[in-house]
């Protein structure tokens, strides 16, 4: 796997590179999921959002890909959804085939993934995996607990939409190795708010830790509301956003402690 920092994109989502749905669609299991993005898309074309479908046509995507990328798997369903349970092994040998790219999948079922592993789960074959959960607030915190069950390269949390203050144990931040932080981003009337003390607490909780630490967004309602500020795509920071949440870190085995340092010189 390549040490060097890659900003080959063409994802709007800025901790990403690439997007990869080798199947599309997902069912709602958490107050996060209340305003997801792909329910908004899929509805707004006539499409049942719903409904797990393997999308064929970009299945083998990785494998057409020369240059090596950061790849948010399955932004658009959930890698571990039990509608996908026919394909998912495909999809891991791809995944194993192509260790130019790390893989960052995100799930709300932490629960189904040890189950869901290939058997030949290892370091060798699979260090270029990323293993994350959502926790949008602390009724949800428990998924890290699941997370920290499962041997992985690296273990990461996004903690988009922030509904809430959440205290991370000390237990709990052990298992981490990196984390993202973000608002919810939407229409004017539904989105809900981040108030920037829970952007803060959790911020010096990991940052206090030593995790590598990825602000993306501060959400659309400081777009609305306050700040007017459009900040939710995109890699450009816009004017007037705030200069103590400049923040966009990546894991340190995949960059070392001299990336990362000039990486946040460069912000």
């Amino acid at each position: 796997m390549s040490n060097q920092i890659q900003f080959y994109q063409d994802s709007k989502i800025s901790w990403t590179d690439k997007t990869w749905n080798p199947w599309r669609g997902c069912n709602k299991v958490s107050a996060a999921c209340k305003h997801c993005y792909m329910f908004r898309y899929y509805s707004n074309r006539g499409i049942n959002p719903n409904l797990v479908v393997k999308q064929e046509g970009v299945f083998d995507k990785p494998l057409r890909m020369d240059r090596g990328s950061k790849i948010f798997t399955c932004s658009m369903s959930d890698f571990f959804h039990e509608g996908a349970d026919e394909w998912r092994a495909d999809a891991w040998e791809i995944i194993k085939k192509t260790p130019n790219h790390s893989y960052l999948i995100l799930t709300k079922r932490p629960e189904r993934i040890k189950e869901n592993l290939p058997e030949d789960w290892s370091k060798e074959n699979y260090g270029h995996v990323w293993l994350g959960v959502t926790v949008e607030s602390q009724k949800e915190v428990h998924r890290i607990h699941t997370l920290g069950e499962i041997p992985c390269e690296v273990r990461w949390v996004s903690f988009e939409p922030l509904l809430g203050n959440i205290e991370l144990s000390q237990q709990e931040l052990e298992i981490l190795d990196w984390a993202v932080i973000g608002g919810e981003s939407g229409y004017k009337n539904q989105v809900r708010k981040t108030e920037l003390s829970w952007y803060n607490s959790l911020m010096f909780q990991i940052m206090g830790y030593g995790i590598p630490l990825f602000f993306k967004q501060l959400g659309s309602y400081y777009h609305y509301e306050e700040l007017k500020l459009r900040d939710w795509h995109g890699q450009e920071y816009c004017e007037n956003f705030p200069g103590r949440y400049k923040i966009r870190q990546y894991p340190k085995y995949l960059y070392g402690e001299e990336e990362i340092n000039h990486l946040k010189k460069a912000i």
